[in-house]
């Protein structure tokens, strides 16, 4: 219980003095309006009506009502919210995240948290606090033994009927608010994937990554806030038909029974505590008891992730943050690294290293990177891109050593196609595109019959792995960063493309201004490189000088 109450005082602050006075005036009326009633037993006369008693019970109907729909409304509302900054900061955390402690992150565990965890605790907390004015009523309430009469039966029965036709009619409503934020539920899930899967290029590209994360994560998180909302709402209003069903029922048995049946009136006190606890006020403070400690796992669980994710982000430096204001990148004139070396943490007995290593590449260069599998290539070039620190050595951007405060320049300079590149399903950073030119690419791709981009989304990103390979290429040349950055995209074409890819391609780019730094394994085609460099158990090396063949 402690853990819950800090938790809402912690993530809340619109839990205070009058919600909490609705909530324990909530169950005051409840159980006042059952005293009324019992009382009332007491003075019934045949063929009368106790008009006094009456108006109080009614007031106390009333009062119910709009204590206890004010409460489980505004406590609707809060918890959503809750939800919703909880999953928005720690998004936001990862998204500032470096790419090597992102790595080191559980998938399954974020996807896990921020899913059911969130949601079991905006479930299992709402039925807490409802169980909390459901423990007031029971503080005003006894046992009495009863027994049946047909005359009370059939009303009960007719009451409960009204109460269920009533009932269903808002369940539809509900189903239909809760269908849309399911909806709402699995694309969230889906842009998540995508921010998850699609990191490296997200990071490289601050319009991109700021676009994704208004259009795609907040504006969706925020539309499944609204649905839920709305449904939560909904099933508070039908769940209060069902449970103030009691009070009618009552009504119906103190006020109007007598009248129709005056020989039945002796029994009514004995009806009176069936019917005061088939509303099942016992049943809310019983089932809240697991409900809290499914929402005390939860809270732990998100707090345990959060505070990870800060964990990795320490321990990998303490350092600056990136300025408020970042600068337009530079025109690119050189890249060079200079003893740049790098070693994965925790990498046991024999931990893999990038040993100190020299490279430069000048704008308009293709340049090649080769080796074997695991010999580092796709490390290093996670250290050129500025995806992963150094741990020694420098590497200078136009003649400027990159450090914590310029690395975002560095970044901004590539397009991306790394082997586990992602694809967004819409073009990300901008505000329109050239259809012309989008459709031209395609064409060049081979693409024009496979898939579209209609409005900057892609029509159909159901392809083979050559396929959105080429797709991949044709959004990154829409992209328009003077680096191109390719590792192994030529793997997965087959012959004939795989020669357009580097003998037209590649040197159509360099010729438009473009720079190319490419990992591969296609010795036939290293006369297309400026430089050759080779990578060997993390050794950089000159591979060969090659001249472009024009």
């Amino acid at each position: 219980m402690k853990r819950f109450l800090q938790f809402l005082k912690k993530e809340s602050t619109d839990f205070r003095t009058p919600l909490l006075v609705a909530i324990v005036a909530a169950g005051i009326i409840n159980g006042i309006g059952v005293m009324v009633a019992v009382q009332a037993v007491g003075s019934l006369q045949p063929g009368r009506i106790n008009t006094s008693a009456f108006i109080l019970f009614a007031a106390c109907i009333v009062g119910y009502w709009i204590s206890k729909e004010l409460v489980l409304n505004r406590t609707t509302i809060i918890l959503e919210q809750i939800i919703e900054r909880l999953r928005l900061r720690i998004l936001y955390k990862i998204r500032e995240t470096d790419l090597l402690p992102f790595e080191g992150m559980d998938r399954g565990r974020i996807y896990a948290t921020l899913s059911s965890d969130a949601v079991g605790i905006s479930t299992s907390a709402g039925l807490v606090i409802n169980a909390s004015s459901s423990l007031v009523m029971l503080i005003f309430t006894f046992l009495l033994l009863a027994s049946i009469s047909v005359n009370a039966l059939m009303m009960t029965v007719i009451l409960v009927g009204i109460v269920i036709v009533y009932y269903m009619r808002y369940s539809r409503y509900v189903g239909e608010q809760l269908a849309c934020a399911t909806t709402k539920e699995n694309e969230f899930f889906e842009n998540l994937n995508g921010l998850l899967s699609g990191f490296k290029e997200l990071k490289l590209n601050r319009d991109k990554r700021n676009d994704y994360f208004g259009e795609e994560i907040e504006q969706v998180v925020h539309a499944t806030n609204v649905h839920r909302a709305d449904a939560g709402k909904a099933m508070n209003h039908s769940l209060l038909i069902a449970h103030t069903y009691l009070f009618f029922t009552l009504a119906g048995l103190i006020f109007v029974l007598p009248v129709l049946s005056p020989s039945e009136t002796s029994i009514i006190p004995m009806l009176v505590p069936v019917i005061l606890f088939a509303a099942g006020p016992l049943a809310d403070v019983v089932s809240s008891i697991p409900a809290l400690s499914k929402a005390e796992a939860s809270i732990a669980n998100i707090y345990q992730l959060e505070e990870g994710i800060d964990r990795r982000i320490e321990e990998m430096a303490s350092i600056a943050g990136s300025p408020s204001y970042l600068p337009p990148p530079p025109v690119f004139a050189t890249l060079k690294c200079e003893g740049l070396a790098f070693q994965y943490p925790n990498g046991g007995q024999h931990p893999f290293q990038i040993q100190p290593a020299d490279f430069e590449i000048k704008a308009g260069q293709i340049v090649f990177l080769v080796g074997g599998n695991g010999s580092g290539k796709s490390t290093l070039l996670k250290l050129l891109t500025g995806l992963y620190r150094p741990a020694s050595g420098r590497l200078l951007l136009n003649g400027e050593e990159i450090h914590e405060n310029n690395v975002t320049q560095l970044r901004e300079m590539f397009s991306p196609i790394f082997t586990d590149f992602y694809l967004f399903k819409r073009i990300l950073g901008r505000q329109s595109a050239d259809e012309n030119r989008i459709g031209e690419l395609l064409a060049r791709m081979e693409l024009a019959d496979q898939t579209s981009i209609v409005n900057g989304r892609v029509t159909n990103l159901n392809l083979s792995t050559g396929q959105r390979k080429r797709l991949a290429l044709v959004l990154s040349t829409l992209d328009d960063r003077p680096i191109h950055l390719f590792d192994e995209w030529a793997a997965d074409q087959d012959p004939v493309f795989r020669k357009y890819f580097y003998e037209v391609m590649l040197r159509q780019m360099a010729r438009e201004g473009k720079t190319i730094l490419a990992a591969t394994h296609d010795d036939h085609y290293f006369h297309v490189a400026d430089k050759v460099y080779a990578m060997e158990y993390g050794r950089l090396m000159v591979y060969q000088p090659a001249i472009r063949q024009t």
